[in-house]
């Protein structure tokens, strides 16, 4: 019967898995200079954001004039209270991942410290959008976070600036609102068992997070998003099945057949070409050697495979920069900030998962570790189910 239980919440979680880009944010970057009494400002977005906004007009193949249409509902400028003219607005029209569109407000006055722009793009299609603001007014930078509620800055400044406070509310929401992050914590959090080690984990997992955001916003490296997204989906897989075998599967046996499960994923859709199938068996490897570790041996190697899974999910949130240059300079106060935000998002959550045994025992008579065991088998078909769904759309 228990068997039959953990099948039916295995098929369960695989039909109600949310959409295979879970854990990519919305997001999109602007960089604003001042000439004379003119605010001019280039857009950046994401080709697949783009289409979101789809929805909102008629239907067209022209992701450029569309966002073109979008930005002239949701971007503005104002001196004072007086709205400034937008006279331009043109992209170049080459088709890329990344869309960029580029225009010009004008000013009827000289230029104030009063000087605000107003960004709303894409909150209307995703009330979860971030938009980084990158503004430079006469070699003075400063760096904005808009997002809803948030959606004015300024446009003149005395002095550098970073919105710090913004960067570490950014970090924090991107662990609370990507539910395959979440996930991936409450697997760590079965297989690790006590609060300490798990900070540990945590910090490891941060510090990897850190080091992909930075290495792919610098342009050092150019992630794959289709594939690192899928790597997500294993890391997810492979830590419930750690915590499945902490809870009596045998290991070898378990993570042999895991092992021959990512082999054929990655394998069947031979239109994926050699480089997901390279991968693909290169994970199917790292599952079988895992099998063959003892308990304790894992155990003492799992701060450092969550600081390995931490360089998969960091460069999963860097899929969006790869193509825009808005931090490639100044990158150390928004990094710092934001990885601030996903360590005390990543606490606080650990800290909820951590308290639900002890609160379900001291309120109902319900086997805790029944309900880790159903957690394991639920997280475990998400992420498997993610891993193909990324690999084979």
């Amino acid at each position: 019967m228990k068997h039959i239980t953990a099948i039916f919440a295995l098929v369960a979680c695989i039909l109600i898995a949310p959409p295979s880009d879970a854990h990519t944010r919305s997001q999109s970057f602007s960089h604003w200079h001042i000439e004379g009494q003119a605010a001019v400002f280039t857009f950046a977005v994401d080709a697949r954001r783009a289409t979101q906004i789809a929805q909102l007009y008629a239907p067209t193949y022209d992701l450029s004039r569309l966002l073109e249409q979008h930005l002239r509902e949701t971007v503005f400028v104002f001196q004072g209270s007086v709205p400034c003219e937008l006279e331009s607005l043109e992209s170049p029209g080459v088709p890329r991942s990344v869309i960029t569109v580029s225009g010009h407000f004008s000013c009827a006055g000289p230029m104030a410290n009063d000087l605000r722009a107003s960004v709303t793009a894409f909150q209307a299609v995703s009330p979860t959008h971030i938009h980084i603001a990158r503004v430079d007014n006469s070699g003075v930078v400063s760096e904005h976070v808009v997002r809803e509620g948030r959606s004015s800055f300024a446009l003149q400044a005395d002095r550098p600036a970073n919105d710090v406070w913004g960067f570490i509310a950014t970090g924090f929401t991107h662990v609370l609102s990507g539910l395959d992050h979440l996930v991936f914590l409450l697997a760590l959090a079965l297989v690790v068992g006590n609060p300490r080690t798990a900070i540990f984990c945590v910090t490891g997992f941060t510090l990897g997070h850190s080091l992909a955001l930075a290495a792919a916003t610098l342009g050092w490296v150019e992630p794959n998003e289709r594939l690192i997204e899928a790597m997500i989906g294993f890391t997810i897989a492979v830590t419930a099945l750690e915590a499945g075998v902490h809870h009596g599967l045998d290991r070898r046996r378990t993570f042999r057949a895991f092992s021959a499960l990512t082999l054929l994923v990655a394998v069947l859709p031979i239109s994926n070409g050699l480089s997901v199938m390279a991968i693909g068996a290169a994970l199917a490897l790292y599952a079988y050697a895992t099998g063959r570790f003892s308990a304790s041996q894992a155990t003492t190697l799992l701060p450092f495979i969550t600081t390995a899974f931490g360089l998969v999910h960091g460069a999963g949130f860097a899929g969006g920069l790869k193509e825009a240059t808005i931090f490639r300079s100044e990158i150390l106060m928004p990094l710092l900030g934001f990885n601030i935000g996903v360590e005390l998002a990543q606490l606080c959550a650990l800290l909820v998962f951590f308290s639900l045994p002890w609160i379900v025992r001291l309120k109902s008579s319900i086997d805790v570790a029944i309900v880790a065991n159903y957690a394991s088998v639920v997280i475990f078909g998400l992420g498997c189910f993610w891993f193909a769904q990324r690999l084979w759309i």
